[in-house]
């Protein structure tokens, strides 16, 4: 919250700005900044915004109306304190946090004419770009936001790129910058990047359930249908009681069916494609050309798989039956890993192995994915924007019955990052 009034300029609202406490404090009684008090751990924060006191909601046209956005860290403006390939790695990662949890693509462009890019980023000092708002040195305003779509850094601060913890954290500060550019006000929530107030140690790196109902008020959310959904599961080095522990993280991919098998003597990972299917090799984060086992690939799914034949819908494992499900049509087999053959009474109708819990409320047949979720513990069936979830039974006042569905919900009701990002927020440069 701001005491004195912002400074006016024709035709420019005022900035939203980033403030550093330490050693500024002078500096912001003079500006008539509100400092926030000194933590209990000695940390400091201070007000992070030049905005208008109590503002609420989008500044006035600083949200975009289309959803294609291209950004550029200007040639003139790389900072001198760090290496340019990861000034642009880390703003591409501050890009890709909000293309996570939105219908928003950001393409990074060092080529096109200036006027097609959407958002510019750039370090300066002092008098800096034309901008009628000067950096301070060392210790006061980190940065500042204007549009149309402009974010200034201040090189005169110790910018430090994670997972380093000494001076000024750049995907935090960019994080909330993009934010301001995308439309979004400060949020008087703690745990939000877009909290006015920067802390000198600590901070999040990730975007609050705030942020994303925030900005998924202002561009919607991401919907599917998804074509391959799964946990991508590794085994830790430690058990517990015996058993193995295990680390996931959940892909939800538009492309080929995945399937990983794993028992305590086999650790398998398969693509399937059309009649064909690629073993992975995670070891070497490739697909295999030929295995240990002198299994050239890509195979045959009837070879592999003895009684299976492609093109599949999707598969899917469950680890305590030892069965993979392969999905075709309104038909479901199961596959014995041990013996590597169909289970004895095989194939089943969809609607048989899986019945509705109520009446008609059924995918049929057709699945775009199977997910057997760690996190859950059952299996889900997604067709189109929908998903149907796998009664385990259960010891409840009124027990279901075992593999009945649930009536069906909407995929972004369950699984809220399900957005598309560009590929330049992806790869590491």
């Amino acid at each position: 919250m701001l005491k004195g009034t912002p400074p006016s300029y024709p035709d420019l609202r005022a900035p939203y700005a980033l403030h550093h406490q330490a050693g500024a404090d002078k500096r912001a009684a003079a500006r008539g900044l509100e400092t926030a008090p000194v933590l209990g751990s000695g940390a400091h924060r201070c007000k992070r915004s030049r905005g208008p006191d109590g503002a609420r909601g989008p500044m006035p046209g600083m949200a975009f109306a289309k959803k294609s956005l291209r950004w550029r860290l200007l040639a003139e403006g790389y900072s001198a304190r760090l290496p340019a390939r990861q000034q642009r790695r880390v703003v591409a990662l501050a890009f890709r946090r909000w293309a996570e949890v939105t219908p928003l693509t950001f393409q990074e462009d060092s080529s096109s004419p200036g006027t097609e890019i959407d958002i510019r980023l750039g370090f300066g000092t002092g008098r800096h770009f034309g901008c009628p708002w000067s950096f301070d040195g060392p210790g006061g305003e980190l940065a500042h936001t204007y549009q149309p779509g402009e974010i200034h850094l201040d090189d005169d601060e110790p910018f430090s790129i994670p997972p380093s913890d000494h001076g000024v954290n750049l995907l935090q500060v960019a994080l909330h910058e993009i934010g301001h550019v995308l439309g979004l006000p400060h949020s008087p929530s703690p745990d939000s990047v877009m909290n006015p107030l920067y802390p000198t140690a600590g901070g999040t790196l990730e975007l609050d359930w705030q942020d994303k109902r925030a900005i998924q008020e202002l561009y919607g959310q991401c919907e599917g249908p998804f074509d391959t959904v799964f946990d991508w599961v590794r085994k830790g080095p430690e058990a517990q009681q015996g058993e193995p522990v295990i680390w996931f993280n959940t892909y939800f991919l538009r492309g080929n069916a995945f399937l990983h098998v794993w028992t305590t003597d086999m650790d398998r990972t398969y693509f399937f494609k059309g009649i064909q299917y690629w073993r992975y090799d995670n070891g070497a984060d490739q697909t295999f050309s030929q295995d240990a086992e002198g299994l050239a690939y890509p195979r045959r799914i009837s070879d592999g798989f003895p009684g299976i034949a492609g093109p599949l819908d999707t598969a899917a494992f469950l680890w305590q039956l030892g069965l993979v499900y392969f999905f075709k049509g309104a038909q479901v087999w199961g596959y014995n890993v041990s013996s590597h053959q169909v289970q004895q009474g095989f194939p089943e109708s969809l609607e048989d192995v899986f019945p509705a819990l109520v009446l008609n409320d059924h995918p049929k047949g057709n699945l775009d994915a199977a997910y057997y979720s760690y996190s859950h513990h059952t299996l889900f069936l997604i067709k189109g924007l929908y998903y149907w979830e796998v009664s385990t039974g259960g010891d409840g006042e009124h027990p279901l019955s075992h593999n009945v569905l649930l009536p069906h919900r909407r995929v972004a009701e369950q699984w809220k990052d399900l957005c598309d990002i560009h590929p330049t927020t992806v790869r590491g440069r």
